[in-house]
C-alpha cells in the first residue's frame, strides 16, 4: 500500500503546484491589463487622431435608403384607395456628404404604378414633400427605391474670397 500512498500524495502536490500556478497566472494578467491597459489605450487615441479623414464625394444610390411611411388610406367601394405617405431618406454611405447640394431620385412602388420623386440634400439636411398621394390596391405595401443621385450644380455668380485690408 505505499506505493498507492506514494502516488496520491504526488498528484496532490502537482494539483497544488498547478492551482498556485493558475491563481499567480490570472493575478500577473489582471494586473498587467489593470497597469498596462492606459498605455495601450493612450496608443489607440494616438492611431485614431492620425488616421486619414475621408474626403467627401457625391454619393451613389446604395448609399441611401428610402422608406415610406403610411399615413392615411382612403379606399372607396369599388376597390380603389388613394394612400397618404410621407418618405424617409437615409444616409448610409460611408464618406462625408459634398459641400454642394446633391438630388436623390427615387421610385415609389405598391401603388397601380411606380410614382417618380426627388427630394435633396445639403449641410446633412434633406427636403422633401410630405403627405404625397398614389392610387393603388388595397392592403399595398408601399416601398421605395433609389434611382440615381446627382450632385446639383451651383446657381448665380461664384462668389469670391474678400479683397485682403490694405496696409498702410
Amino acid at each position: 500500500m505505499g506505493l498507492s500512498t506514494r502516488s496520491g500524495t504526488i498528484r496532490k502536490v502537482a494539483a497544488a503546484v498547478a492551482l498556485i500556478g493558475m491563481v499567480a497566472g490570472g493575478i500577473g494578467v489582471g494586473a498587467f491589463l489593470v497597469i498596462g491597459g492606459g498605455d495601450r489605450q493612450q496608443q489607440e487615441a494616438a492611431v485614431t487622431t492620425t488616421r486619414a479623414v475621408p474626403t467627401p464625394k457625391v454619393p451613389t444610390a446604395r448609399d441611401f435608403t428610402v422608406g415610406v411611411v403610411v399615413s392615411d388610406q382612403n379606399c372607396d367601394p369599388a376597390g380603389q384607395c388613394v394612400y397618404t405617405y410621407t418618405i424617409e431618406p437615409k444616409y448610409i454611405g460611408m464618406h462625408p456628404l459634398p459641400p454642394n447640394e446633391i438630388r436623390v431620385s427615387y421610385q415609389v412602388l405598391g401603388g397601380q404604378e411606380p410614382q417618380d420623386g426627388t427630394f435633396t440634400v445639403h449641410d446633412d439636411q434633406a427636403r422633401f414633400f410630405k403627405d404625397v398621394t398614389v392610387n393603388g390596391p388595397p392592403g399595398a405595401a408601399l416601398t421605395a427605391t433609389v434611382v440615381d443621385v446627382v450632385e446639383v450644380p451651383v446657381q448665380g455668380p461664384a462668389v469670391s474670397p474678400a479683397p485682403p485690408p490694405a496696409q498702410p
